[in-house]
């Protein structure tokens, strides 16, 4: 039973790692720097904060732009797995924020529909 034992680790493994690899991908990268570009522009759309905001969501929105060029090129493969894990952690959070900072975002009219 040992060996069965370790052959089911050892498969656990080579599909963790393989899960890993698809999330860390430059084009799945690519699609989560889309989706956090369009976030910032809904934020700064819905958000009437003050200018210093509006700056720092145009300044994620110039930082997507680039990161999703980036990563359309050989060069991003290159990057090792663990600074594709920190960039991928680093997007989730940032979507996250604009999450928050949609959903805390006034209503247009005080009337309910």
């Amino acid at each position: 039973m040992a060996a069965f034992d370790r052959l089911k680790n050892w498969w656990g493994d080579i599909k963790a790692r393989r899960a890993l690899a698809r999330e860390v991908a430059p084009k799945n990268i690519r699609a989560m720097a889309v989706e956090v570009g369009e976030l910032a522009r809904l934020a700064s759309q819905v958000s009437h904060a003050s200018p210093e905001l509006h700056e720092l969501i145009e300044n994620v929105r110039t930082e997507m732009a680039r990161l999703e060029n980036l990563a359309g090129k050989p060069e991003f493969r290159k990057l090792s797995t663990g600074k594709r894990i920190l960039l991928r952690q680093g997007l989730l959070q940032s979507k996250e924020q604009l999450l928050e900072s949609i959903d805390k975002a006034p209503t247009p009219t005080e009337r309910l529909q």
